[in-house]
């Protein structure tokens, strides 16, 4: 029901609040001050959700993005308590309401302009959807006169709200760009002009913009300059993110070469693009879900995004996919789909930044290409779909924040969103409709069991059926499985199988009973546990150790040896799983599980008698998984023989090192949760220690030092307790790396731990490696001759036990850490030993430091173009092997020689990409990076 206005009426003046341009409130025709910023922040915040009220949490959040204050909840109260009094001053003391949870904001929709732009706006694309060309353009002028310029400029300053304002600004710059294609297609390209040059000198690097005003020139019969407008695009490209234009730009420079005289459909480009279909297998018919999916075929064309939302196991996800497969026609360009995890109860919800790189790939992206940096991503992303027509599927996302930069702004696309929240905060910011749903009454429950089961069986035994569907809870998952188990038992009756859905005498109720449904008589564990008797031996098998497993998504490689079955039986076993609607299919190899199916499965694997023999499978399995995938990284020996694989378990492999490369960023979150669960499992703590040591190389050179340090020290505890001094030698020796790789002068307390263990132990290779992380840990403390002390005892054990790699590693340290002491000429003999080993072994991470330690004695020398020219072969080195954090050091590297040299265009160019990874990686380098960027760079 919409809110009434108060502010209508006669008893008090009419309140408007503007935050597209400079804050400003007015009632009447006077401008009510609020001059304080947090005041402001407030009042802006409540008025882009509402006449949603926003949590007291979030609020706080938003006031103090950076660090909140234990006073953080009473500044909040005396600043509402404030606003609320000045409001009084002008009869309009309720305009802030408290609810529960936090505060509600009471102006109508069409008194804050943001909200009044969306409605306008909204016109204008229902206009233009129906080809009314002339009253679409009136409609966007309109909206986009509303605009005063940036919204809420002094906010943005402040830190605050930068999200949420970024956001508008988005929906500005779409709506500017579907104003000026009506124009165009209606013949008045040169009335656009102007605007589209003033974006594309704002926001140069959108090729949307960019497209679009090379369209308009060569429609207004500038063809030269449209050309010109397509070579500066390519440059600022090319400069500023490494990359050739994308297929909107190339599209309409065909086009324009061919002088083409009709208007270019720059969202179609010339040369082929993958059409993604990524939508998941729909139901064939779809039960007691006509009113919602009336909803969304009623307003499809008037918004271009939608929330789905409802309890676990209402059907969300099934309606969405349902719809979106019944409309996939009207997106031709293609669909992409994401399970966002958003409320997985074993792992993290997936970041947008790891979403954008499933979506680019699919677009036809390569790997290499998609940019390291959030923004630049989430550009590239846009660019690509702003003139197609593509279908996105966010599925389970857990908050507005997870979703806001992957909704598609291009006029075409459409984004369907699931959540067990309303999301109401993206109402404002992007123009979500919102659908509800809730669970089944007690005859669209029976419908879909007719039609699931057949309706003779249900006309013949009511009384079971209801007594099914009150078990089930008018749960739709619930349902499907009963369902699904009665068809394929066509010689049961409906009464027995819903006295085996009764719980047994004495049985009490748990959470996984009632979870959210609140209802006693529910009982989806006896729905589940009747589901799961009807598999096959093997299935009920690997269902029950997927309930052990410690990932968000399984592998079925991963199953098939925690049940000792051959590959060949996993996946049937999935496929059985898969039909009775118990596992949901993710691709690639993966499968997922239904929250409260998972907690079933979970609780079924932890009464299996053969529970420690599968976790010790699983463990093994990744082991000797992860041994196979770095091995495609590192040619460096592991201090440890690989044990041979447990009787059962059938490792993946891997051809290349890109397929290496995607299995371990994909497993990436699991690996660490398997070796803290090998950790705390009796028998398997070398395991735990042997799994993080394999890791270490792939994770330091990605910066995931708190992943390094979470593992490490899981291994550490399992060793300790098991008394494995080895194991505990490695483990210290591995906590002390991470902690280095934190900044933390602490690392030297294991360090020196690890040091004496090894001593005692009588492991040389062990000393040695210790030895030289102590020589890291001092250059990293700025104590270069300490730590050359340490590197040159490293070199000597080395030598002394034949260890060639290690002579590479501490030679090249010693060089590098030479240079620091401005001994160049030494570093230079030093570092070319290196190389020459490195070579010889074939160590292609090595040979990509020693080319940069090389490079920078050259540089020391005086001899800037062989640094250069070592440097570069060591930066592509590393591009080539996905060397991320050595391609980064080496590009800065790179570019301290072309600034020493005074050619500060070609250091940008190497800076820029650096600065990129490194902010991919969260490293801390990024901000000093930047700082130095900045000051070459001239302002424009």
């Amino acid at each position: 029901m919409a809110h009434p206005s108060p502010t209508s009426g006669d008893a008090r003046p009419q309140v408007k609040l503007c935050l597209l341009g400079a804050f400003e409130l007015r009632v009447g025709r006077d401008a009510l001050p609020i001059t304080a910023t947090q005041q402001r922040a407030v009042l802006a915040a409540l008025a882009l959700v509402a006449p949603e009220p926003m949590l007291t949490e979030r609020l706080i959040d938003l006031l103090w993005p950076e660090r909140v204050p234990a006073s953080a909840r009473t500044a909040l109260h005396n600043t509402i308590r404030r606003l609320r009094a000045t409001f009084s001053e002008v009869g309009a003391a309720d305009l802030i309401e408290t609810g529960p949870d936090g505060y509600r904001w009471k102006l109508h929709r069409d008194h804050i302009d943001a909200h009044h732009f969306q409605s306008v706006l909204a016109k204008a694309r229902e206009a233009a959807s129906l080809g009314n060309d002339h009253g679409a353009a009136t409609s966007y002028a309109a909206a986009l006169a509303i605009w005063r310029g940036d919204p809420l400029p002094d906010l943005s300053a402040a830190g605050l709200l930068l999200a949420e304002t970024q956001q508008l600004v988005e929906l500005r710059v779409c709506a500017a760009e579907e104003w000026t294609d009506v124009e165009t297609a209606r013949g008045q390209a040169e009335s656009v002009l102007t605007t589209l040059r003033t974006l594309a000198e704002q926001w140069p690097l959108r090729e949307s913009l960019r497209a679009r005003l090379m369209v308009a020139l060569h429609a207004s019969g500038r063809t030269a300059e449209a050309l010109e407008e397509y070579s500066r695009a390519r440059a600022d490209l090319v400069k500023d993110l490494g990359i050739e234009p994308g297929p909107l730009l190339r599209a309409a420079h065909q086009r324009i070469l061919r002088l083409d005289d009709d208007p270019p459909d720059i969202g179609r480009p010339s040369v082929p693009i993958p059409i993604p279909a990524q939508l998941p297998t729909a139901p064939i018919s779809l039960v007691g879900r006509a009113g919602s999916l009336a909803v969304l075929n009623e307003e499809l064309g008037t918004s271009s995004s939608y929330v789905v939302s409802g309890p676990a196991g209402v059907g969300k996800t099934t309606l969405s996919v349902y719809w979106a497969r019944s409309v996939a026609d009207r997106f031709p360009d293609g669909q992409l789909f994401v399970n966002l995890r958003g409320f997985d109860p074993d792992s993290s919800p997936l970041s947008p930044h790891e979403v954008l790189r499933g979506f680019l790939t699919a677009l036809g992206i390569s790997l290499d290409e998609v940019p390291l940096e959030f923004a630049q991503a989430v550009g590239m992303y846009r660019s690509m779909l702003a003139n197609r027509r593509v279908l996105v599927l966010l599925d389970n996302a857990r908050d507005a924040d997870q979703v806001r930069d992957l909704l598609p702004t291009g006029p075409g696309c459409l984004a369907l969103v699931t959540s067990r929240q309303e999301l109401a905060a993206l109402a404002v910011t992007n123009g979500t409709r919102s659908v509800s749903l809730d669970l089944l009454t007690a005859k669209e429950a029976r419908v879909m069991m007719a039609d699931r089961i057949g309706a003779p069986r249900v006309a013949a035994e009511p009384e079971a059926v209801t007594e099914i569907i009150e078990r089930c809870g008018r749960l739709p998952l619930a349902l499907a499985v009963v369902a699904a188990q009665a068809a394929a038992r066509p010689e049961s009756s409906i009464a027995a199988l819903a006295k085996q859905l009764r719980p047994s005498p004495g049985a009490g109720t748990t959470a996984l009973d009632v979870l959210h449904l609140g209802d006693p008589r529910t009982d989806v564990r006896a729905v589940l546990s009747w589901s799961v008797t009807a598999l096959s031996p093997d299935a009920a098998r690997l269902f029950g150790v997927a309930g052990l497993h410690p990932g968000a998504e399984l592998s079925v490689s991963s199953l098939g040896s925690a049940c000792a079955i051959t590959p060949r039986q996993a996946r049937a076993a999935t496929e059985e799983l898969l039909r009775a609607n118990l596992l949901i299919d993710r691709g690639n190899g993966r499968v997922g599980f239904h929250d409260l199916i998972r907690a079933y499965a979970r609780e079924l694997g932890g009464h299996d008698p053969e529970r420690v023999n599968a976790i010790a499978r699983v463990v093994d399995h990744y082991l000797q998984s992860a041994h196979a995938a770095t091995r495609r990284h590192f040619s460096s020996p592991l201090p440890f023989v690989l044990p041979p694989p447990f009787a059962g378990v059938c490792a993946d492999e891997f051809e290349s090192l890109p397929e290496a490369s995607v299995w371990l960023e994909a497993e990436q979150s699991v690996l660490v949760q398997v070796v803290v669960l090998a950790g705390l499992t009796p028998g398997l703590e070398s395991h735990a220690w042997q799994l993080a040591r394999t890791l270490n190389g792939y994770l330091w050179d990605r910066c995931q030092w708190h992943d390094m340090a979470r593992m490490h020290e899981a291994a550490l505890d399992a060793t300790r307790r098991d008394a494995d001094l080895v194991g505990q030698a490695d483990a210290l020796h591995g906590v002390a790396e991470a902690m280095i790789g934190l900044g933390r002068r602490e690392a030297l307390v294991p360090l020196e731990e690890a040091l004496k263990l090894f001593g005692q132990l009588g492991d040389l290779m062990g000393e040695s490696d210790v030895r030289c992380t102590f020589g890291r840990f001092h250059e990293s403390q700025g104590e270069y001759a300490e730590a050359i002390v340490h590197t040159e005892a490293a070199l000597e054990i080395y030598q002394q036990i034949g260890d060639r790699i290690g002579q590479a590693v501490a030679l090249n340290n010693i060089g590098w850490l030479s240079c620091y002491l401005k001994d160049y000429e030494r570093g230079l003999v030093m570092c070319e030993q290196a190389l020459v080993i490195y070579r010889a072994e074939g160590d292609g991470p090595g040979q990509t430091y020693a080319l940069d330690s090389l490079g920078t004695a050259y540089a020391g020398l005086g001899d800037h173009l062989r640094a250069i020219a070592c440097i570069a072969e060591g930066a592509e080195l590393a591009r080539q092997l996905g060397q991320h954090f050595n391609q980064a050091e080496n590009l800065i590297h790179l570019g301290d020689c072309y600034e020493a040299i005074g050619d500060l265009e070609a250091a940008r160019t190497a800076w820029r990409p650096a600065l990129a990874i490194l902010e991919a990686l969260e490293h801390a380098g990024a901000d000093g990076l930047r700082s130095r960027l900045t000051a070459i760079t001239p302002s424009l």
